[in-house]
């Protein structure tokens, strides 16, 4: 091969490799925010279904597994934020998880600890057939856990 073909395929060598290398993270991160989103929707389906249960249906045991599994997922929320994939970081993937999250990460931390006391309080509740009890920590799950996350950490849904 004369010397300048030798360069050229060099060249598109090593740029498809940074490209792969580029979409592979990307695609990596696409993931992980889709793990996300899947978790918090997941949270959603549980709430509507503990407060069918402080609005007095008979799903005792469903609304305590519910309220059991939001409590589980706070004690791990934030292994679902790696360093990475905020909206800045990932900006071809549709995420709202604002780079605060990195850059407060002791605050962050901090109110999933709070969401995942609360979701205790709530968990105790439905233990307890307290249905009242129940509206009143699923209220407070969403202002001092959900809500106080999402109004620093996440940007405003599209």
């Amino acid at each position: 091969m004369p010397e300048p073909s030798v360069r050229m395929f060099a060249w598109v060598a090593m740029s498809c490799l940074s490209l792969g290398a580029a979409l592979a993270e990307t695609s990596g991160g696409a993931a992980i925010v889709a793990d996300r989103q899947a978790t918090m929707q997941g949270f959603a389906k549980k709430v509507r279904l503990i407060k069918s249960f402080a609005d007095g249906e008979d799903n005792g045991p469903a609304a305590l597994e519910a309220a059991q599994a939001i409590f589980d997922t706070a004690q791990r929320l934030p292994t679902l934020f790696p360093e990475g994939t905020s909206l800045v970081d990932l900006p071809g993937v549709k995420t709202h998880a604002k780079p605060e999250i990195w850059g407060d990460n002791e605050g962050f931390r901090a109110t999933a600890a709070r969401l995942a006391g609360q979701s205790q309080a709530l968990v105790a509740a439905i233990q307890r057939s307290d249905r009242s009890g129940t509206a009143t920590e699923l209220g407070a799950v969403g202002r001092v856990g959900c809500g106080a996350c999402h109004e620093k950490f996440r940007a405003p849904l599209d």
